[in-house]
């Protein structure tokens, strides 16, 4: 299942992402504390979700984003998981993140696709990161990306189900096109300061991967990037193969 929700603002910080983590976190808070506190404060792993963020008539100004209103899709298996956060938007209307206020407008459930097959083709909604074991950007065109896209997609099941791959996945790059995702945290602020920046090499991927079916499709609701948690990697279906 997926959930659609647009807010309305005039500006957002470059490294919007955090917004919208501060915001999921908020509604979560506002639906079931105990639950957020399990999610977000009992160890470091990864949460079960992704999502995507789309910008309606934005333009860049020094480190702001000036836009009419953006749209959140948010993608997970787990149904208590959205069932919160679905929740928790319902009850709040305004969300405040630092100084920027954004105005919660229309939300939906979105119908999520079913896989059904070991062949899948599959496109970026929000870019992949793949680094190698030196924290390094890995390309499409790398010989060692399936190696590495494979570690993640092991371990991504694994600590959603206790399961990793139930078969390793062939990976078949179609098209791919770099960007440069400029990011914070409150860590890095910090120590470093609040017009201090990480920055990130990741990818939108038109690519077919072969695996398990039921693989497949914990992926396609996971995500399938390192930061899923933080708006890299979500995937959409666009052709099922076999």
């Amino acid at each position: 299942m997926r959930i659609l929700c647009t807010f309305k603002t005039d500006k957002i910080p470059i490294n919007y992402r955090m917004t919208i983590v501060s915001i999921m976190k908020e509604a979560l808070k506002a639906s079931d504390e105990s639950y957020y506190q399990k999610l977000y404060r009992q160890g470091k792993r990864t949460k079960p979700f992704v999502f995507s963020v789309f910008l309606k008539n934005f333009e860049y100004e020094h480190d702001e984003i000036r836009l009419d209103e953006l749209t959140i899709i948010l993608s997970s298996p787990d149904y208590e998981f959205l069932l919160n956060v679905y929740n928790g938007l319902q009850k709040n209307k305004e969300f405040l993140y630092k100084h920027y206020q954004l105005s919660r407008k229309k939300m939906s459930i979105v119908k999520e696709k079913q896989v059904g097959g070991s062949k899948v083709v599959f496109r970026t909604l929000s870019p992949i990161l793949v680094e190698d074991e030196q924290g390094l950007p890995v390309s499409p065109n790398d010989p060692s990306y399936e190696k590495h896209i494979n570690h993640l997609a092991n371990l991504i099941l694994f600590e959603y189900r206790g399961v990793g791959l139930f078969t390793p996945l062939l990976i078949r790059p179609l098209k791919f096109r770099k960007m440069v995702v400029k990011e914070s945290n409150r860590e890095f602020e910090r120590k470093f300061g609040h017009q201090s920046y990480l920055y990130f090499t990741a990818y939108h991927v038109f690519f077919e991967i072969t695996g398990h079916p039921n693989d497949l499709q914990l992926l396609y609701q996971l995500g399938l990037s390192k930061r899923r948690n933080q708006g890299f990697g979500m995937l959409e279906v666009e052709e099922v193969k076999g």
